[in-house]
Order: structure tokens, then C-alpha cells, then sequence
């Protein structure tokens, strides 16, 4: 190989190194980023307010006089709106921080389809199938009949 080559080679070597060190830097950036965001959002009257953190970890639950008024029904609603929607807020923001470092990658779509489905309203648990116990024999199990 002659010196021109080695160097050339040298080059490409130095110029991909720089680009991983770039990628690694924004992706510690990115990272910290996540780290520190952060959902406040409170119910339309202000009576229920929750601060939500990435991977839908509930921070913080704050409930005013008025909120104690409600019925224990309206509360429980209130409080699972103001949760999903901050659930939503934080998966949008988790999305925008995530858009520099892997926006127009397969990876940006699967997160873009999670904050899709965040934002969906869940089906009353009413309205889901019940999980059924498998059916099991009386003989192969002494407390068989609790199966049934």
C-alpha cells in the first residue's frame, strides 16, 4: 500500500470516528433531555393537577378543596382524564426530543405510533372481554372446583 492510500485511509478512518463522536454527543444530550422532561397538566376546572414523567411515571397528584367535593365517581374520572392527557403531553414531548436524533427512521414511527396511542382514549373496561381461568379436571386437581 503506498503512503498515499495509508493516508486516504487515514482520513476516512478520522472523518467516521468524528461522526460516531457526534452521534454519541447528541444521543448523551438527547438522553439527558428525556431525563428532565416533565407534563403538568390540570383538569379544565384546575380541582385535579398531575405531573407526569417519561414512561408514564406519575410524579406528582395534587387535588384542590373543589375536588373533594365531587363524587367519589366524578373524581376517579377526573383524575384519569388529567392523568392521559398528561400521559399524551409527555409522549409529545418525548417525540419532539427524539425527532433530531432519529427523525425519518423506523424508530421515530414506532415512537410516533405510541404518542398516537397515548392520545387515544382506552375502551371502558366494561366494554373489554373478560379472561376467563382455563376449565381444569376435578381429578387433576384436588381444588378443581375453584376453576369453574
Amino acid at each position: 500500500m503506498s503512503s498515499a492510500e495509508l493516508g486516504a485511509g487515514q482520513q476516512r478512518l478520522d472523518e467516521y470516528m468524528r461522526r460516531v463522536n457526534d452521534i454519541q454527543a447528541r444521543a448523551e444530550e438527547t438522553q439527558a433531555q428525556l431525563k428532565a422532561l416533565r407534563a403538568h397538566v390540570s383538569s379544565p376546572d384546575r380541582s385535579v393537577s398531575v405531573t407526569m414523567a417519561p414512561g408514564g411515571r406519575l410524579e406528582k397528584l395534587s387535588l384542590t378543596p373543589a375536588a373533594m367535593r365531587m363524587s367519589p365517581d366524578q373524581l376517579a374520572a377526573m383524575i384519569t382524564n388529567t392523568v392521559q392527557n398528561a400521559h399524551a403531553a409527555v409522549a409529545e414531548q418525548m417525540q419532539a426530543t427524539m425527532q433530531p436524533l432519529i427523525g425519518g427512521t423506523s424508530a421515530m414511527d414506532f415512537l410516533r405510533e405510541h404518542v398516537t396511542a397515548a392520545q387515544q382514549p382506552e375502551e371502558a373496561e366494561d366494554q373489554q372481554p373478560r379472561q376467563q381461568r382455563p376449565q381444569r379436571p376435578d381429578d387433576d386437581e384436588p381444588f378443581g372446583s375453584i376453576y369453574r
